[in-house]
């Protein structure tokens, strides 16, 4: 029998005190006896009762294993059997030899063995295997399954995890696959082919690498190691076995789902025709979708009823072995929903080992290695593992995400359509109401029973029936922008995919298309197209709607694999160096524009129409009723008069209480902008193109439209008249010139600009590619004697913009050095300056400085932010020369900022206009909010602001 026993004791690592928590008497234990704690048997130098009766026990070494708290404890009574043993070898008599066979008796056979005493007399002692074969049925008896890892032990790493990372993420994001066969969108993942075709015949993506084939990238690790929640999970053969894992996509919509805003209700009608008809100001046809991804962990029981463990703890692994253990494919005990990708996923059940089934030699080689994540409470007597599956959902309706930044109060779609908390339960429904509790919420949510930074966590009041102790977490890793199976048109349904019936495109075939709902009618389209198996599609970029790709249109869009490791400057500086040179995935929702067809009067007043402008602290006011369109914050109006050659754009949106937030349909709205630069006097009548935003983001480069013509003529076709997802083109066509310059920089190959036009008012159009004279002004040529009536669609390969209007904020480390050129190349800052200025530097001096940056000479700073005041932002002159083909130019100063603990570079920017003599620069900085104007030293006015980087460089690390 045990010598003692205790049901709770504590040890810290370093020390030798053991403290007896739970009051049991350490009075029978003597000096050698053996403790055996937490699955570990060192030996006792003595037990000893402190300050108020408290129970100690101390070692002859320092414990030299994890703290643990409040664990089970057993001491053995080993030292009379020893004693008894050394004593018959110290009054061993004449009789040697006897003795020495007895003693390697004793220390190599089980049993007993026989000493004699120089008296004659013989002991009868236990051998050493007996004492410790019976010792260790004494141990079993309270501490089973010494070689699986304890809670203690599983919490005491989950603690250091998340002392060390600065968040949930990845650890290593993994190696992506190289050469050909892949598109690479980041660090660790791809799409298979340039062309984006999609994984293994699947919708899906590849992240991380499964060891095959030629792989590329920085990471140290091949697959991809997560971080959530304290505990790390290598993500390998998670639903392949090529990749490290493959993300799978839900279907593409088909035109015959309903999504309502109001309620969150999505209905999937019988044909797209009733869908259609069944739409209202709130329920609409989902045609825009985006799809978001990430990876759920929870901690799940080990049973009769749930009896797998799996390679990882990833559900969905197809890993044939286990540590060298072979895994089968699980049994019906959990139905197809438990391993599903996504709702209604029936191909992903994964390969594991039955646990209750194993032998206890292949139980020992699986836990024994910690990456599987399994665990033995002593509590409960119960087996546990930490597991991971992949989710993916389609949007509950159009448009993006804006509820899956983890520091948000809820995750989900929308707040009707909240992220249904899935954890151990079978049930693969992706959303629920917003008057239940079985959703998850963000770091910054006021009930979360776990918090975590970087992942959402599953709300405190019904957690506990998700999983085990309520551990359950979600980590975001982004969204995809989809396709759709209409038929793709540039105006009705600018992310369809399928031709005509008769096999033609939107813009030759013969069959009428009037409307988006004839756009998914199935008796007008080419059956089958679309898709990659049909190897036919009517879009202008030859994309497939089964398809993933790298970016832009049905592609990637945000990535949202931070990695768990907090931000250095050493990030900060790569990513600045990314962003000037055009590398960096930027991120916009594409522009929607229309020609308004009413006749706008330019008036002093709302009230009444005595057609004028009014001149109002230096800018243009225009007074307008918006009784058939609204606008929001954010949208631009482009004035075109109809009598003369003038042209401009006017973005400061007020409605009748000059606020800047939103214009309602009833207010009246004031649109103010700057006077064009010579503009003269305006007629009393004009053309108004509306600018807003589309509901679906897209991410680097992706195909832009621009329409080009009259806006009476835009008016005149069926086509475009509602109008379409792109820009219009002010370069217009005069039946003399033959060069325009694009709206966006074009990224393409130089002769893949798609160029449909018409000259009849869309009643037939012509289709062809040309080529651009990207590398200065961005324009296309050899279109001499064009029309000046014509209507001319360019369809060509642009970047997302990487920065967005910001407010100034507070400093995060050093201040950078101002970045300034108008130089026409990316690597010199095109891209950037367009991203800031809205205008494409077109200088094409190659020998001459038409970029570079210096330092700071002096600043100003209060309250940790950036100041013009008190001397200001200041630098030295610009080394900046004359341009040719009259290009803008800018400078910027780049500082960084965190928010919500994530980190973004701001930058402090300026238009430069050179007036035939020098540039107007006043050498400073200018600090304001947003966007605004100012006069340069020439009298010009010149755009002025800050702006930030799109998306989050990384998480700081909370050291506080």
């Amino acid at each position: 029998m045990a010598a003692f026993t205790a049901s709770q004791a504590s040890v810290t690592n370093g020390f030798k005190v053991v403290t007896i928590n739970s009051g049991e008497s350490i009075a029978n234990i003597r000096q050698g006896d053996f403790l055996f704690l937490a699955g570990f048997l060192v030996e006792i130098n003595r037990g000893y009762v402190g300050s108020s009766n408290q129970q100690y026990i101390e070692l002859v070494k320092n414990w030299a294993n994890s703290n643990q708290s409040s664990q089970p404890a057993t001491v053995i009574p080993t030292t009379g059997d020893f004693r008894a043993a050394v004593d018959a070898i110290n009054n061993a008599n004449k009789n040697v030899n006897d003795n020495f066979v007895a003693m390697q008796n004793w220390q190599t056979d089980m049993g007993t063995v026989t000493f004699t005493n120089q008296d004659g007399t013989t002991t009868t002692v236990k051998t050493l295997k007996q004492i410790e074969a019976d010792n260790a049925a004494q141990m079993d008896a309270y501490h089973p399954y010494p070689w699986a890892m304890r809670k203690v032990e599983f919490e005491a790493r989950r603690a250091a995890n998340n002392e060390k990372f600065a968040a949930s993420g990845f650890v290593h994001f993994g190696k992506h696959g190289g050469g050909t066969a892949f598109s690479i969108v980041n660090e660790g993942v791809m799409t298979s082919g340039s062309s984006g075709i999609s994984l293994d015949g699947q919708i899906g993506l590849g992240m991380g690498s499964g060891y095959t084939g030629v792989v590329s990238g920085k990471s140290k690790s091949y697959p991809s190691i997560i971080h959530i929640a304290g505990c790390m999970t290598i993500l390998e053969s998670l639903k392949t076995d090529a990749y490290g894992v493959r993300v799978l996509l839900p279907e593409a919509e088909d035109g015959t789902r309903t999504y309502d805003s109001a309620t969150g209700i999505s209905v999937t009608h019988a044909t797209a025709a009733i869908a259609f008809a069944s739409e209202t100001e709130t329920n609409k046809v989902v045609t825009n979708r985006v799809d978001m991804c990430g990876f759920e962990a929870f901690l799940r029981e080990i049973n009769d009823a749930d009896p797998f463990v799996y390679k990882y703890g990833l559900i969905q692994s197809q890993a044939t072995d286990i540590n060298g253990v072979a895994t089968g494919l699980i049994s019906s005990l959990r139905p197809n929903s438990y391993f599903a990708w996504y709702e209604g996923d029936a191909s992903s059940r994964g390969r594991g080992i039955n646990w209750q089934t194993a032998s206890e030699a292949q139980r020992r080689v699986i836990v024994s290695d910690p990456e599987n994540n399994i665990y033995f409470d002593d509590a409960t007597g119960k087996f546990y593992q930490w597991c991971v599956r992949g989710r993916s959902l389609a949007g509950a309706g159009n448009g993006d995400w804006p509820l899956i930044d983890s520091y948000l109060l809820h995750g989900g779609f929308d707040t009707k359509s909240r992220l249904k908390v899935q954890g151990a339960t079978d049930d693969d429904t992706a959303f629920e109401g917003n008057s239940s509790f079985s959703h998850y919420r963000g770091y910054l949510g006021t009930s979360n029973k776990l918090p975590t930074v970087g992942a959402f966590t599953a709300h405190a009041n019904t957690a506990g029936a998700k999983a085990v102790n309520g551990e359950c977490y979600f980590y975001v890793c982004g969204t995809v922008n989809r396709l759709n199976t209409g038929l793709y048109h540039p105006s009705f349904n600018p992310l369809g995919a399928t031709k005509a019936s008769d096999d033609k495109d939107w813009s030759q075939t013969s069959v009428s298309f009037v409307s988006k709902a004839d756009c998914f009618d199935s008796a007008k389209l080419l059956a089958g197209s679309g898709s990659i198996a049909s190897g036919k599609n009517g879009r202008p970029d030859g994309r497939y709607y089964d398809a993933i790709y790298a970016s832009g249109q049905g592609g990637v869009c945000r990535d949202m694999r931070y990695s768990a490791w907090g931000l250095t400057q050493e990030d900060f500086a790569e990513a600045d160096l990314a962003i000037k040179a055009g590398e960096y995935r930027g991120l916009e929702l594409p522009k929607i524009s229309k020609v308004i067809d009413n006749e706008y009067w330019l008036t002093s007043t709302h009230t009444n129409k005595t057609s004028k402008w009014i001149n109002y602290q230096g800018s243009l006011v225009l007074y307008m009723d918006t009784s058939d369109f609204g606008v929001i914050n954010g949208d631009s109006i482009i004035v075109v008069d109809r009598t003369k050659d003038l042209i401009f754009k006017l973005q400061k949106m007020y409605d009748s209480n000059n606020s800047t937030v939103k214009c309602l349909l009833s207010d009246t709205l004031v649109i103010q902008g700057e006077f064009p630069d010579g503009s003269g006097a305006l007629s009393s009548e004009v053309y108004l193109i509306h600018e807003s935003n589309s509901t679906s983001s897209i991410s680097d480069d992706y195909y832009h439209t621009d329409v080009q013509g009259p806006p009476s003529e835009i008016l005149l076709c069926d086509d475009l008249k509602d109008g379409w997802c792109g820009s219009w083109l002010p370069d217009l066509p005069d039946g003399a010139k033959g060069e325009f310059q694009l709206t966006r920089p074009y990224t393409g190959t130089g002769t893949d600009i798609t160029r449909t036009h018409t000259l009849n008012s869309g009643a037939t159009w012509s289709q062809s590619t040309t080529n651009i004279d990207k590398s200065a002004k961005n324009t296309m040529t050899s279109f001499a004697n064009m029309p000046a009536n014509q209507v001319t669609i360019w369809q060509y390969k642009t970047k997302a913009k990487t920065m967005n209007n910001s407010m100034n904020s507070d400093v995060y480390g050093p201040l950078g050095d101002i970045y300034f050129g108008s130089r026409c190349l990316d690597i010199a800052g095109r891209s950037f300056a367009f991203d800031l200025i809205s205008k494409i530097p077109t200088d094409s001096q190659s020998d001459l400085l038409t970029y570079g940056s210096i330092p700071l000479s002096g600043f100003s700073i209060f309250d940790n932010k950036l100041l013009s005041s008190r001397g200001g932002m200041t630098h030295d002159t610009l080394q900046l020369v004359s341009p040719n083909n009259a290009s803008p130019a800018f400078k910027a100063l780049n500082y960084n900022v965190v928010v919500n603990q994530q980190g973004f570079i701001n930058y402090a920017y300026t238009e430069l206009k050179h007036d035939g003599t020098d540039w107007g620069d006043d050498s400073k900085i200018h600090i304001v909010d947003n966007q605004s104007t100012m006069l340069d030293e020439n009298g010009n006015t010149v755009l002025v602001g800050t702006a930030r980087c799109v998306e989050p460089l990384g998480w700081i690390k909370n050291d506080k």
